[in-house]
């Protein structure tokens, strides 16, 4: 394990060392200590991925809604095909994660989108899984996502695993040329109107023979993540006559490698970025698109503000994702560490912890965390203290793979912290 970027490495958890605690007493770190140095050019657009996700339901009218209140540039989504040939917008290659499906078709495992019609999958509720405040979100087709945005803002679609879903790449490329998308164009806030990504270059190199002037953006060579960071000439030089942008990871990458790729015609768009330490990274390094499930916060940050206005002093000091022995061992295993860095004592009772897969963690009832003080919120079973809860789970949930997010919420289900960490 390596240290990556700039966050210290300190055992097997990154310690968010940005915020001090006279900025936090005052309400939160200013932006400035993030955004400063940035790189010269244009400001990056900010591209909502699974739209506002942290705040509302991922793919869902209410999470693109909120992406465009918070101020994103285009919203990104992922399109899948169902059992009767309509294209849909969901992640996942099955139902099960973000849907009722297991409750409403109990005999269905293992509920893939392929094996579903779209009269069945509109039946199924794509809100409550993420907080029952969303109770009766429907799933929505690209038609659907299209007529909404009306032009206001850019759309980035993912043509998911293609090889699941046959003929999916003529049948996005025909229906947005029947809705009328068959070149780069402009929304009206101003973004190029579409781009097309996807994992690898043979379905995009497909796209682009049927709609050439719609820019297509692989996430690498042959699906390889990240790689055209450090390809050859040769390969950027390939790539330039058929793509237009690739995705990167700011935390592996420097600015001279991306000053490379952009003279070479090639843009870059960042990994899931939110936390803002992560997202200045980008900025600093001159990244054309900043993708991230908090546009409200990457907007802050561009622009020098404040992007965690309601912080009150407690941050998300580190992450230990894979601790020594069992990831959930009885009154051990991985944990968030949270820390006041205040001088007065804070009551967190009902916040909560979010990941980058959803996953919810529950502060202790009652709990306070003491002036200038560490809290610890572990994912496995053990006893309560004072100053520690456990959550009971009975598996790791924590990514042991390149990179995360925790979010921490208070009670009114405000953000007021984000952090991320990496594996290297």
């Amino acid at each position: 394990m390596t240290l990556v970027g700039a966050l210290a490495l300190a055992g097997s958890a990154f310690i968010n060392t940005s915020i001090p605690s006279a900025q936090a007493t005052s309400g939160g770190e200013t932006a400035s200590s993030v955004t400063a140095g940035h790189h010269k050019g244009k400001k990056p657009l900010v591209f909502a991925h699974r739209g506002s996700s942290k705040y509302a339901p991922e793919e869902t009218l209410a999470s693109f809604k909120r992406a465009i209140k918070d101020g994103a540039d285009t919203l990104e989504g992922d399109i899948a095909q169902t059992k009767d040939g309509e294209l849909v917008i969901i992640h996942d290659d099955t139902l099960s994660r973000t849907t009722n499906v297991e409750e409403l078709f109990p005999d269905r495992a293992p509920w893939n989108v392929r094996d579903f019609t779209l009269d069945e999958i509109k039946q199924l509720d794509a809100g409550s899984w993420f907080d029952p405040a969303y109770a009766g979100e429907e799933m929505i087709t690209l038609q659907e996502w299209v007529e909404f945005t009306d032009r206001r803002v850019g759309l980035y679609p993912e043509i998911k695993n293609p090889e699941l879903y046959p003929g999916i790449v003529e049948n996005v490329a025909n229906e947005l040329k029947d809705l009328g998308y068959t070149s780069e164009g402009k929304a009206k806030n101003g973004a190029p109107q579409i781009w097309i990504q996807s994992r690898n270059p043979e379905p995009l190199k497909q796209f682009h023979e049927l709609l050439p002037d719609i820019p297509v953006n692989p996430f690498g060579i042959d699906g390889e993540v990240y790689s055209y960071v450090t390809a050859s000439d040769e390969e950027l030089e390939e790539f330039a006559s058929w793509g237009t942008g690739t995705l990167c990871h700011p935390g592996l990458s420097t600015a001279p490698q991306i000053e490379r790729m952009h003279d070479f015609g090639v843009k870059c768009v960042s990994e899931v970025s939110d936390s803002p330490e992560l997202i200045g990274m980008a900025v600093n390094q001159g990244y054309d698109v900043v993708l991230t499930d908090a546009p409200d916060v990457a907007k802050a940050v561009i622009k020098g503000k404040n992007p965690l206005p309601n912080r009150n002093g407690v941050i998300v000091d580190s992450v230990v994702y894979n601790p020594e022995g069992d990831d959930v061992a009885e009154n051990g295993g991985e944990y968030v560490l949270l820390r006041n860095t205040t001088k007065k004592a804070i009551d967190i009772s009902g916040y909560t912890l979010r990941d980058y897969s959803y996953n919810v963690l529950q502060v202790g009832e009652d709990a306070v965390i003491e002036a200038g003080s560490f809290y610890t919120v572990y994912v496995g079973p053990g006893t309560d203290t004072e100053t520690a809860h456990f959550n009971g789970f009975t598996k790791q949930i924590f990514s042991d793979t390149l990179t995360d997010h925790v979010y921490l919420y208070n009670p009114k289900k405000v953000v007021e912290d984000i952090y991320a960490y990496f594996v290297a």
